[in-house]
């Protein structure tokens, strides 16, 4: 009698499961791009006439698969960061069937709002020149230590300068003068203000280098640096390496003379 009932509760649900089965469906699909590329971790969303939704996330190869949705039809909505969002309201799905839907996702528009006052003017100071590179602070330490190279690398900086005149270095405001080692430069401004009256010709390419003043504390520092041939690799295509040797040193201080009337800044390098 048990195995009997048994049975009958296996037949009963086996009905009952197969008869669900037939009164719903299956949606399935792939999430692509415009290319063609599949599109990993898309949302899937889907709503039905009552307003319930369910969802889903695309897999790797961009394939989603919602199953026992009741049949009729439904709003699909598909979105992915980057993309616009994709929404189809005639989504169908039919008792016992597959349906499979492919979405092809459009690269989502880049939107710029620019607002313009009537009552603004344009600048014409010369000062506000944006052009300017303004090098001071942590941003010295980035530059070469070598006199030489430092040189280069600011005029690489100020760029082409058309002209004979182009590509001046002025140091406290004048020229001609050798160029301070990086330890006793304050400020770099490059090409700060092209038409400023302090100067007697364009400023295209104009480099002004600010020394350092003195400080109210004694304080200084002394390097030295060294290159021999011996520490250089050789190049390939010769048979020795050429002798080469640099020697390169020097050092700074600074302090009060009288305090809070004057200082003194003094460096000396040599190579």
């Amino acid at each position: 009698m048990k195995y009997l009932l048994s049975s009958y509760l296996v037949i009963l649900f086996s009905v009952i499961s197969i008869y669900s089965q037939q009164q719903t469906g299956t949606l399935t699909g792939q999430v692509t791009d415009v290319l063609g590329a599949v599109i990993q971790g898309a949302n899937v969303y889907v709503v039905d006439s009552d307003g319930k939704e369910r969802s889903t996330v695309t897999n790797q190869k961009g394939e989603f698969t919602i199953s026992g949705l009741s049949a009729g039809k439904y709003i699909v909505r598909v979105a992915a960061p980057k993309f616009d969002l994709y929404e189809n309201p005639e989504v169908e799905i039919l008792p016992g069937d597959r349906t499979e839907l492919t979405v092809v996702l459009s690269v989502a528009k880049i939107q710029e709002t620019v607002e313009i006052a009537a009552n603004d003017k344009l600048s014409t100071d010369s000062d506000t020149n944006q052009s300017a590179i303004v090098i001071k602070g942590k941003d010295l330490e980035s530059l070469p230590e070598d006199p030489d190279e430092l040189e280069a690398a600011l005029q690489a900086l100020a760029g082409p300068s058309a002209g004979p005149n182009g590509g001046q270095i002025y140091i406290d405001g004048f020229t001609g003068g050798r160029l301070p080692p990086r330890e006793a430069i304050r400020e770099i401004r490059i090409n700060q203000n092209p038409f400023s009256a302090e100067f007697d010709r364009l400023g295209f390419g104009r480099i002004e280098i600010l020394t350092r003043p003195g400080s109210d504390k004694w304080r200084g520092q002394a390097f030295f640096n060294f290159n021999d041939e011996s520490l250089n690799s050789r190049n390939p295509f010769a048979l020795n390496r050429a002798p080469s040797q640099t020697k390169f040193y020097g050092g700074n201080i600074s302090g009060p003379l009288q305090k809070g009337k004057s200082s003194i800044f003094l460096d000396v390098s040599d190579r």
